[in-house]
């Protein structure tokens, strides 16, 4: 059946006054347009919807049928159109977000607390997952945006510097090096180190920063995760690098220290990733929310993940 909205609409209202006449006049139409698709209608459904009472008109057994689930039909009309002036208002809708392990658990959380207070409406949802993985789901369509820390594998995603984060040398309150100012890059060797688990982009970077430092280390644990590394730190059984973002509110409660390393700089950007199409205005509203960096770069293709 070939049934369209505006015939309903127009069944409906004829039902309710009982004439084809009254029907016109409430729809600002002619009488033979109503006629017309009544007439249009009831061809579609194989059924006379309508009987003549007198001067009015009735339903017939099919068009109270009719009349129930074109009533209802209507309903969820105007439903669909209130849901959608609604996510245009950012009163309802879904942000959908991915990012690596150090900026989703570090990063992210405060910014998406401030944005829930402000659209309490929308529903969050934000995956972590490595760099790869995120940009090609952010490609598929998957999510909105990506936030990963280390390179950009692929270039058809527009990418903005989010932010900058460095690895710094964290050890426990206990640990002699604790009492030091700074320690020197030849300090390091011997000292029996925590480090993440390979294959972590955090993990990529300490190996390669040591190696081009001449430093030769054999880590005594390799944990999954920044928060296993932290516990195993402060209970100081051994020292570890880590991301400045991971260990702040560590470091201000008193749980880790971390110290300068004279002639170690590990430095890195965090990205905002984008697809170059049309952004839902949930994504739009975090990225105004934000302050959206203005200076896009070009992505740099790398296979290294991300973390």
């Amino acid at each position: 059946m070939a049934i369209n909205l505006h015939q309903l609409k127009i069944f409906r209202t004829v039902a309710r006054s009982s004439s084809f006449s009254r029907a016109a006049v409430e729809l600002l139409i002619s009488q033979p347009s109503v006629s017309i698709q009544v007439r249009e209608l009831e061809r579609q459904v194989g059924a006379d919807l309508f009987e003549q009472v007198g001067k009015s008109v009735r339903l017939t057994e099919a068009g109270r049928v009719l009349d129930v689930y074109a009533a209802r039909i209507l309903a969820l009309v105007d439903e669909a159109r209130g849901a959608i002036d609604e996510l245009k208002g950012l009163q309802r809708g879904r942000l959908l977000l991915g990012a690596t392990p150090t900026p989703g658990t570090y990063v992210l959380p405060p910014l998406l607390g401030r944005f829930k207070e402000q659209y309490p409406g929308i529903e969050i949802v934000l995956q972590i997952r490595e760099g790869r993985r995120i940009q090609e789901m952010l490609l598929g369509h998957e999510l909105d945006l990506g936030v990963v820390g280390g390179k950009v594998s692929f270039p058809d995603l527009e990418a903005s510097e989010f932010l900058t984060d460095e690895l710094v040398l964290v050890v426990a309150p206990s640990h002699r090096f604790a009492r030091l100012a700074a320690v020197r890059v030849a300090d390091l060797a011997g000292e029996p180190f925590i480090l993440r688990e390979r294959g972590s982009g955090n993990r990529e970077v300490v190996d390669e920063a040591l190696h081009q430092a001449g430093v030769h280390i054999t880590p005594v644990f390799e944990l999954e995760g920044a928060e296993m590394v932290k516990q195993a730190v402060a209970a100081n059984l051994g020292i570890s690098i880590l991301w400045r973002c991971a260990i702040e509110l560590d470091v201000a409660a008193g749980r880790l220290r971390f110290v300068p390393v004279e002639g170690l700089e590990m430095k890195r950007a965090i990205w905002l990733l984008r697809r170059r199409d049309h952004l839902s205005r949930a994504a739009q509203a975090f990225l105004e929310m934000i302050g959206s960096p203005t200076v896009k770069v070009a992505a740099t293709a790398s296979s290294s993940p991300a973390g």
